[in-house]
């Protein structure tokens, strides 16, 4: 039966416990009973600085609330941590808990702790279905309805406790929901919101009710019987707050409601479980037909429509509670009859700006299709034309008219700073509420459009900079994505009405094509906007036709202009505070607005305007290009260039050019003569010298200079490089910091390019050759600039740009390598704990080393830096070294071998022996790991490697567990093969330790085995044979019929070095084939051998479109070949069953490969200069150390290479002919 798609509770939690056996659910048996004693005990205990009392008290929690989803059933532990939340309910049998609790003797850290817990295992709970009691307890029905009762009672006691707690209304002074902590209560409404999520509409169908009816609750009036005022006072601020409370609850959980996903609930598992079904359990993912994909759709969509009706219900009470709130919170009133004024009032700016909050989330579910019929839509439009009243009423920054009733309650400037503040966040929710309208139901919010975007664009074009720049950062973000979204309205572009989901509903377009609409949606009516003379057409509709015209005259010639130079003038030009911190803090400045993350940082009105801009751009790109180019002009010519605003505004000219690079240049039209303009106007201010009394305008100038040079960069023609590469290196010098720091940035991006643009085969590019020609100055610059810096962001840019300038220069840079290497001890010294400083120095070495070679790595100055920071890198013992360095430091340490030689490194390699040890037995990062071992051996000798044996044998097993472990296999030997103790411990080992066995691990597990055999053929063979003997095997059974597979399901990569390790492993043992697939009955060891050596040959002899451009490439495929001839051939000879099932094919093979040898007149010294890959591929690298020519001298030894092709052909037709005579 096809599993049907639902919105049940989230995969992960209803799968763990499908997957979960009775054997796993047994280690909960002997488990402590969860009573509010035990729980609080545990709690306190888990915050011991005795970590033998702590880490016990923690697993006992965590055993806890994994009791539900590995069993299925209650056992009171969230009824516990809610009885020590709420000292004044209890349970029946903790009476000395009770107690305990009703005097305040359980500390608030405990009941903080206990909140956390709960919220955090509720959805455990609350996941836990019938089915789930029924399959996991299905000894007997008594005992599965027991288990249902317990899970219903401790669901429903949640409840009703957890609500009360939460809303009861009381004073400061007692032990109610007004006297709890914020963050516990925090907690709690997350806890709710959980709920919500599992138990909205079938288990509390009431939830969404309850909660407004908590937020419309009267407040206890002042002068009731027995109420004195201070008490009256209270007691009503405690209510107030609870309806806050309960108003902010309601908007988590509409949250929680409306981002609940879709999933398939799969009983295929569950029911061959209980079936006693095959070993390996049935399919936890059925293959889906696709015919059943629209019932599977539309079953899921009807089930979500359904719960979104059911959430709506509310959304009257929220239009009136957002009108009632919002009207007396901008008038000063309050819905209370407390005598302070002045606290009701902030009471209803809260719960007004709550409520609107709320019908943020609600509006994605409202789910109007037909604007025209929906009974719904004349609420809805009454509610968008309130906001639209709201948003004009709050609109002004600052608050000028402050109510009458205000007053009397505190200093004006006091309150006008508090009314103002209010009154923002309130605008910033309506405007919030307005976007999201405009995503969901564009058609209904068109109304709208004519009097609140002039009222969000006014502000920009007419305020003045200070003011505007005085609105808080998230008032402005919210301005501007207003008017961003609106703008890119498909609906509201009379130019783009016609586009396909042309509304932009937020539909999804495939999704309503399977429920048999037509695409995408526009809010209206059901044919997508595409109907003509329809009165349901939007683009009838006379709303829509007035927004239209809004838009088209906010983008119309005049208007645009002066929103491009508001932006341009208001949002990225420099502030007075920014000028004052180009002096004070420079490295601060330089961080914040011109390092790269700063780029990237929506929270600054900066970014917000730049946005703004590009979208404008990208609709409009011609205009805007020009009014931007016009305005450049414009500032340069007009204004006095020795005025600060003038300097200011021309260097916010170019921050905009520069942001729209994109457009300028690179969209099939060239806007912008960028050479004209270098030559013109950026480079004499590059080329400008200013002192540290220079005005800061002028500085931020020619800073922006640099940065626009670097955005512009493969623009520059060749002479325009070298002149821009000399003039910027040189200002890596200059006086000015934040000038320097992006001078240091702009030369790595320049070094960079010069390297990637270089053409094919030669390194004498006109912008290598510029790089090239100033690179020792730059380099002296860099080092002295980085003696300037302190913080840690500035020495990586200037790390990043040596890294860079060596990487361009190479052998180059030989003569100067002294005062290279003399830097970077003190830099070490710098580096401390710094991971990202760290990171850039072992790229400069990396660079060093690759580059220049053995003279690097033996000169004192680099070894005083090499040799402590491979030891930091690779010191696995400390917490997050593994994550953060480890990978980059054996890289470095590879580096190092290739670069060194025996007889002046050789003592300090061998130093570092035990490390490499010790993180080959962490299984951390195996595939670079195993390859330094590698060199290790090659450098040194099999001594590195004897010792450790047996633990390379087991290790390239587990590596190569992931083709030859099947899924099933794993589970049913108790758990995965791969995994060592560290992995189900409390180890505090990298996490990384469990990712050993991926596809890169068993390439290169199968690589260093290859290759380990090729070094010594003895002892690699007896480390090696059993990790390759499995793969073979695997691949093997894959190509037979049994398997119900003629095709292998691993990748070419591993396929083709598989194969390769396998030649080795034949040539040492001819006999390997029979070894690994022993005669059967059935000759199903034939089929096996007879497709492993079919895929061999057909893999080794396919051309690639690598091998047919290059020689090298062809030689290097000549060398497969030849090794699997050769193996093969020795396989016929010593193996009958090789000879009788695949003898032929072999021999014919080997006389084709043959007869190419002879026509190609291929030499040993060809053969091993393509196997060794001793000419480096890069630009300017130095000379390699002994490593490359002792793997030269293997390679000339190495039999697959140079035994005779013609007398392994004549052994191998001599034996299968002797077969065929016999």
């Amino acid at each position: 039966m096809f599993p049907t798609m639902s919105l049940g509770p989230p995969a992960n939690l209803t799968s763990s416990q499908e997957q979960t056996s009775g054997a796993a659910a047994s280690q909960f048996n002997n488990l402590p009973p969860a009573d509010v004693t035990s729980v609080l005990t545990a709690i306190r205990n888990s915050t011991s600085p005795n970590e033998t009392i702590r880490r016990p008290s923690e697993q006992l929690l965590q055993s806890w609330g994994d009791y539900y989803t590995a069993t299925s059933s209650s056992n009171g532990y969230l009824g516990s941590l809610l009885h020590i939340i709420n000292g004044s309910v209890a349970p029946n049998n903790t009476a000395a808990a009770a107690a305990a609790a009703a005097d305040g003797s359980i500390e608030d850290s405990s009941k903080l702790m206990a909140a956390i817990l709960l919220k955090n295992n509720v959805p455990k709970l609350f996941s836990i279905s019938t089915d789930d009691t029924t399959n996991n307890n299905n000894n007997s029905s008594s005992s599965s309805t027991a288990v249902t009762e317990a899970v219903n009672n401790e669901k429903m006691f949640l409840r009703q406790n957890l609500f009360q707690l939460l809303f009861q209304p009381g004073s400061s002074n007692n032990n109610a929901a007004y006297s709890l902590n914020p963050t516990l209560v925090l907690h709690l409404q997350l806890a709710l919101s959980n709920i919500a999520l599992f138990d909205f509409p079938l288990g509390w169908s009431s939830l969404l009710d309850d909660l407004m009816s908590v937020v419309s609750t009267a407040d206890i009036t002042a002068g009731a019987t027995g109420v004195t005022a201070a008490a009256a006072a209270g007691v009503t601020a405690g209510g107030g707050m609870v309806r806050v409370r309960a108003i902010k609850t309601l908007r988590m959980c509409l949250s929680s409601i409306r981002h609940r996903k879709l999933i398939v609930k799969d009983r295929t598992t569950r029911n061959n479980k209980r079936g006693g079904g095959g070993s390996g359990g049935g399919r936890p993912n059925p293959i889906m037909d696709m015919r059943n994909l629209e019932a599977m759709i539309g079953k899921a969509v009807h089930e979500r429509k359904e719960v979104h009706m059911k959430a709506c219900t509310i959304f009257d009470g929220l239009a009136e509670g957002i009108v009632k709130h919002a009207q007396l919170a901008v008038t000063g009133g309050s819905s209370s009859s407390s005598s302070d004024a002045h606290t009701s009032w902030q009471i209803e700016c809260m719960l007004a700006t709550s409520h609107i909050k709320c019908m943020t989330e609600l509006f994605p579910m409202l789910e109007i299709e037909q604007v025209h019929t929906d009974p719904r839509v004349p609420a809805v439009r009454t509610l968008l034309d309130n906001l639209s009243q709201i948003c004009q009423a709050v609109k002004s920054y600052p608050v000028v008219s402050i109510p009458p009733s205000l007053l009397s309650s505190s200093s004006s400037s006091s309150i006008q700073q508090e009314m103002t503040i209010q009154m923002d966040k309130l605008y910033r929710s309506t405007l919030v509420c307005c976007m999201m309208s405009i995503r969901y139901q564009p058609q209904l919010f068109a109304a709208q459009i004519p009097s609140i975007l002039p009222s969000v664009v006014e502000p920009i074009l007419t305020l003045d900079t200070d003011v505007l720049q005085s609105m808080p950062v998230k008032r402005l973000i919210n301005m501007t994505n207003f008017i961003q979204l609106v703008v890119m309205c498909n609906l509201y572009d009379e130019r783009r009405k016609d586009r396909f989901g042309g509304g932009g509903g937020g539909k999804n377009a495939v999704l309503a094509m399977l429920m048999g609409r037509r695409g995408g949606g526009d809010g209206g009516g059901d044919d997508g906007g595409t109907g003509e003379n329809d009165a349901t057409n939007p683009d009838n509709d006379p709303m829509v036709i007035a927004a239209r015209k809004t838009v088209t005259a906010l983008l119309a010639e005049g208007t645009i202009e002066r929103l491009i130079e508001s932006i341009v003038g208001k949002f990225l030009m420099l502030h007075p505070d920014e000028v004052e911190e180009w002096e004070s803090d420079p490295e601060g400045r330089y961080e914040t607005d011109l390092a790269e993350e700063a780029i990237l940082d929506a929270q600054s009105p900066r970014h917000c305007g730049g946005a703004l801009l590009m979208t404008l751009m990208n609709l409009e790109t011609d205009v805007v290009s020009k009014a931007l180019l016009d305005l450049t002009q414009r500032v340069f010519q007009q204004l006095p260039q020795d005025d600060v605003n003038a300097m200011l505004s021309r260097e916010a000219c170019y921050r905009a050019l520069e942001l729209c690079q994109n457009s300028m240049i690179a969209t099939g039209q060239r806007r912008l003569n960028f050479s004209d303009w270098f030559q013109g106007e950026l480079l004499p201010i590059l080329q400008t010298e200013l002192g540290e009394n220079s005005p800061v305008a002028m500085r931020a100038m020619q800073a922006r200079a640099v940065t626009l040079t670097q955005a512009y960069a493969q623009s520059l023609k060749g002479e325009e490089f070298e002149v821009a590469f000399q003039s910027i290196a040189k200002l890596m010098a200059a006086p000015d910091l934040v000038t320097a720091l992006c001078s240091s940035r702009c030369i790595d991006h320049l070094a960079i390019l010069s390297v990637q643009d270089r053409e094919e085969g030669k390194d004498d590019s006109p912008q290598l050759l510029a790089v090239r020609s100033h690179s020792v100055f730059a380099l002296g610059n860099a080092f002295a600039l980085a003696n300037r810096a302190e913080s840690e962001e500035c020495v990586r840019v200037i790390l990043m740009c040596v890294s860079a300038l060596v990487e361009a220069n190479g052998v180059y840079l030989e003569p100067v390598l002294q005062a290279i290497a003399e830097q970077l001890p003190s830099l070490w010294e710098r580096a401390g704990d710094s991971v990202p400083i760290h990171s850039c120095l072992l790229s400069v070495l990396n660079h060093l080393i690759m580059k220049m070679g053995y003279s690097t790595v033996e000169n004192t100055h680099v070894q005083a830096v090499l040799f402590p920071l491979l030891d930091y890198c690779t010191d696995i013992s400390v917490v997050n070294r593994a994550e953060t360095l480890l990978e980059d430091g054996l890289r470095l340490w590879l580096v190092t071998l290739l670069s060194s030689r025996v007889a002046t490194m050789g003592p300090r390699l061998t130093s570092m022996l035990p490390r490499l040890e010790l993180i080959l037995r962490s299984g951390l990062e195996p595939h670079l790991s195993l390859k330094v071992l590698q060199f290790y051996a090659i450098l040194i000798g099999k001594q590195v490697v004897e010792p450790l044996g047996d633990f390379l044998r087991e290790l390239l097993v587990r590596m190569t567990s992931s083709v030859h472990t099947k899924p099933g296999e794993k589970d049913a030997a108790g758990g995965d093969e791969m995994e060592d103790d560290s992995t189900t411990s409390n180890s505090k080992g990298s996490s990384k330790e469990k990712d050993i066995g991926t596809m890169r691990d068993a390439i290169a597990a199968l690589s260093f085995a290859g290759n380990l055999m090729q070094l010594f053929p003895d002892l690699g063979y007896s480390i090696a044979s059993p990790a390759i003997g499995k793969v073979i095997v695997f691949l093997g059974n894959s190509g037979t019929k049994e398997t119900g597979s003629r095709h292998l399901s691993v990748s070419l990569p591993l396929l083709q070095v598989a194969l390769s390790a396998f030649g080795r492993m034949l040539w040492i043992n001819p006999n390997s084939f029979d070894e690994l697939f022993p005669q059967q009955q059935d000759s199903s060891s034939d089929a096996k051998i007879a497709f492993l050596v079919k895929t061999w040959l057909g893999i080794v002899s396919s051309v690639s479109f690598a091998v047919m451009v290059s020689k090298r490439a062809q030689t290097i495929m000549f060398i497969d070949q030849k090794g699997a001839a050769l193996a093969l051939c020795s396989a016929v000879c010593r193996s009958p069953t090789v000879q009788r099932v695949v003898g032929t094919q072999i021999v014919s093979f080997t006389k084709e490969l043959l007869e190419v040898e002879e026509r190609g007149n291929i030499s040993m010294d060809a053969l091993v200069e393509a196997a060794c890959g001793a000419t480096r591929q890069v630009v300017g690298d130095g000379p390699l150390g002994d490593a490359a020519s002792m793997t030269a001298e293997i390679l000339k030894s190495d039999p697959l290479l140079s035994v005779s092709l013609k007398e392994a052909l004549d052994n191998a037709a001599k034996a299968l002919g002797s077969v065929a005579w016999a």
